[in-house]
C-alpha cells in the first residue's frame, strides 16, 4: 500500500466524548445519511433520544438506524455480533458502540456471574458471595474491549464509539508524601482500558453545549471540538477546523462539508 492512495474520510475511527446529554449518540447515528448503521447500545433501555431527534428532523433516516440493547446480562453477545460481522459480512456503513463507559461496566459485571461462590465469599459475611471486582474481572474487561476494537478496525465500515468522561481520584505515594489528584477516566472500572482506547482512534472529538442568548427565546448551541480545549482532550488527523457547530444539524453532514472544504 502507498500513502498516496489514501482517501481521507473514506473509513474513519471516531471516539466521541462528553457527559451524558450532549448529543453524541445522535451525532454518531447521523452517519445514516450514507446508508444503514448499527448501534450496540449499552447506555439505557433504548436510544429514545435518537428516535425523538430524527423523527423531528429527518424521519426518513429512522429505518436506516438499527440497534441492539446490551448490558451485564449479555455483554458476550456484543462481541459475538461483531465476530458475525467479520465472518459473514457487514452491510453497515458504520458500526457504533455506545458507550465505552457502560461497555466496560457491563463486561466486569457480566464476568462476576462466573465466580465460584463457594471459593469467593465476602470478607465480612462468609455466607455471601464476593461482589467486588478483582483482577480476573478486569482481565475480562480488557480482553473484551481490545477484541472488539480489533474486530471493528477490520470491518469495511466506519468505527464510531462514544464515551462519558467520569471524575476519578488518583492517589500516588504514601505517608507524608501522598498526593491525591482529580482525574478524568473514560471507563468505569480498570485503568488499563482507559490507557489503551484513545490510541486506537484516528479522530477523538469532544462535544460541548452552551446557551445562545442572541436568540429570543434563548437556545442551546451544540459544538464539537476537534482539538483539545483546556482539559477536554481531542485530536484530529484530518484538515478540520477546531470547532464544528452542529446546532439543529446532522453532525455527519457538517463533518463531511468541513472535510471537503477547499
Amino acid at each position: 500500500m502507498k500513502a498516496s492512495d489514501m482517501t481521507p474520510g473514506s473509513k474513519v475511527s471516531m471516539l466521541l466524548k462528553a457527559p451524558w446529554g450532549f448529543g453524541k449518540t445522535i451525532a454518531a447515528a447521523s452517519c445514516a445519511v450514507e446508508g444503514p448503521v448499527y448501534i450496540a447500545y449499552f447506555d439505557k433501555s433504548s436510544p429514545i433520544e435518537v428516535f425523538t431527534f430524527y423523527k423531528k428532523h429527518r424521519p426518513d433516516l429512522l429505518d436506516r438506524i438499527e440497534y441492539d440493547i446490551y448490558g451485564a446480562h449479555n455483554a458476550h453477545e456484543y462481541l459475538n455480533k461483531l465476530i458475525d460481522f467479520s465472518r459473514n459480512g457487514c452491510r453497515y456503513v458504520a458500526v457504533i458502540t455506545d458507550s465505552l463507559t457502560n461497555l466496560t461496566a457491563a463486561a466486569v459485571n457480566w464476568s462476576l456471574g462466573f465466580r465460584d461462590t463457594r471459593k469467593r465469599t465476602d470478607k465480612i459475611n462468609k455466607d455471601a458471595p464476593a461482589i467486588i471486582p478483582d483482577f480476573d474481572e478486569y482481565k475480562v474487561e480488557t480482553s473484551l474491549v481490545t477484541q472488539a476494537l480489533d474486530i471493528c478496525r477490520s470491518l469495511p465500515a466506519h468505527m464510531i464509539w462514544t464515551a462519558h468522561p467520569l471524575p476519578a481520584i488518583k492517589v500516588e505515594g504514601a505517608g507524608a508524601s501522598i498526593k491525591v489528584t482529580k482525574v478524568v477516566s473514560l471507563v468505569t472500572y480498570g485503568s488499563k482500558v482507559a490507557g489503551i482506547v484513545p490510541g486506537q482512534f484516528q479522530e477523538i472529538y469532544h462535544f460541548s453545549k452552551s446557551i445562545d442568548y442572541s436568540t429570543n427565546p434563548s437556545t442551546i448551541k451544540y459544538t464539537v471540538n476537534t482539538n483539545s480545549v483546556g482539559d477536554d482532550f481531542a485530536k484530529t488527523a484530518l484538515d478540520l477546523p477546531n470547532e464544528l457547530d452542529i446546532t439543529n444539524k446532522l453532525f455527519w453532514e457538517v463533518w463531511k462539508e468541513a472535510l471537503n472544504h477547499d
